[in-house]
């Protein structure tokens, strides 16, 4: 039998994970903080190892003696490294492959929302694309929601806002077979404000931390297309008790009794879209990871030992938190200028002093002593301050100063948001 663990792994590459080592790291814990692949800025604080995928990390860590594991994204939670690397004996931050079906398949998901009466957008199912048309060719309603059941990095969810949109969307999708073999969701469009809602969870009890909002559109036009997110900012504030706690009884609560009814091993992050609308909250999708950006957010915005935390969570405990921080926190994405569409890519990146953010790497590579984007979301920069206009302010700061030609990023980010403390 394994004991403590006196080393870490995170697994993962973007930002997120940037921002779970820098937790890691902080807090002292650890003999080594690993992560697999990492990125060049990981690479300033952990260890990095080359491996990319679920049976590579399953084949060094029967190596490695006992190891707290945080896995980041959702692909590897989907293939099940998780349940692989408790059997080993490792402690490991991550639901079983079982729970994960909550992100990997939106269908699944949608049916355990009605299952347990969570309030979500009404949605039909489709497996073909002329089951599609034929929900398109006799729509009333515009806009509409075309969703893929499968993981799809954040771009599977479309707005549309007319038929002819609509048919343009689903004739793309046809030319992917898989899309429409796992299926297709068409489903009501929602108006309110979305909220971002992570909860550390042993599946049958959670802990809050603190609210975020996160910006999916690539640009504030209405028309643009979504992303994995372009920039985040916490504490939200203007979230009653009464909303809280109708969350509570109406979506975290079903989710916990799910997982009991159906046997379901979790010891990690549940992350819930939630779109506040007039009618009250409505579930737009289950994460069972933490959200990126918003992890750039919540790390330097919780006072914790977060290697305490992870760990007293992979044990199956839940850790003490507190959701209401003293400080305010905001995240702006630098993007290529091609992302989400046609990436452009290998752009030097000239960093600059910053005392007053946090620059945490995304698609970021060395090149000798150049440091080049990769496509994608390439850089989060984080500002923290007494309040959401302080943050706001030295985030923005920052992100001017970065030298970067063909990149992209958003100028309104938390700008409407409360602002703590004024």
């Amino acid at each position: 039998m394994k004991g403590k663990p006196q080393y870490a792994l995170v697994v993962g590459k973007g930002a997120r994970e940037h921002a779970i080592v820098l937790g890691l790291v902080e807090s002292g814990r650890f003999e080594q903080v690993y992560a697999a692949p990492g990125n060049p800025g990981i690479s300033q604080l952990a260890q990095c190892v080359p491996w990319q995928n679920t049976l590579e990390i399953v084949a060094w860590t029967q190596t490695m003696p006992t190891l707290l594991v945080v896995i980041g994204p959702e692909n590897p939670l989907a293939e099940g490294l998780a349940d692989s690397l408790r059997a080993q004996g490792h402690w490991v931050v991550g639901p079983s492959q079982g729970a994960a079906r909550l992100e990997s398949s939106k269908v699944f998901a949608k049916s355990v929302m009605e299952r347990y009466g969570i309030p979500t957008p009404r949605a039909e199912r489709f497996y073909t694309i002329g089951e599609l048309r034929q929900a398109i060719d006799t729509e009333t309603r515009w806009p509409h929601v075309i969703k893929q059941s499968g993981l799809a990095g954040g771009k599977g969810v479309v707005v549309v806002e007319s038929a002819e949109h609509a048919r343009s969307v689903a004739s793309a999708w046809a030319r992917q077979p898989e899309v429409f073999s796992q299926g297709v969701l068409w489903e009501d469009y929602l108006v309110g404000e979305e909220i971002s809602v992570h909860v550390l969870t042993n599946g049958q009890g959670y802990v809050w931390l603190p609210l975020t909002r996160d910006y999916k559109r690539v640009s504030p036009a209405p028309d643009a297309p979504n992303t994995g997110g372009m920039g985040a900012y916490g504490p939200v504030t203007d979230v009653s008790a009464t909303v809280r706690s109708f969350i509570d009884q109406r979506v975290l609560e079903p989710v916990m009794q799910f997982l009991q009814d159906d046997s379901l091993l979790y010891r990690g992050v549940l992350y819930v879209g939630l779109m506040l609308t007039a009618d009250g909250p409505m579930v737009l999708e289950f994460n069972v990871r933490m959200g990126d950006p918003e992890t750039e957010v919540l790390i330097p915005l919780v006072d914790h030992d977060w290697g305490a935390c992870w760990m007293t969570l992979s044990q199956g405990e839940l850790p003490i938190m507190a959701d209401q921080p003293s400080r305010a926190a905001v995240a702006v994405v630098l993007a290529d200028s091609g992302y989400p569409v046609s990436i452009v890519g290998s752009q030097e990146i000239l960093l600059p002093p910053h005392p007053q953010a946090r620059i945490f790497h995304g698609a970021t590579s060395a090149e000798g002593d150049r440091l080049v984007g990769q496509g994608g979301r390439i850089l989060t920069v984080v500002g923290t301050g007494a309040t959401i206009g302080e943050a706001r302010n030295r985030a923005y700061h920052t992100m001017e100063r970065i030298v970067a030609e063909n990149t992209q990023y958003r100028l309104d980010i938390a700008i409407e948001s409360t602002r703590i403390g004024e």
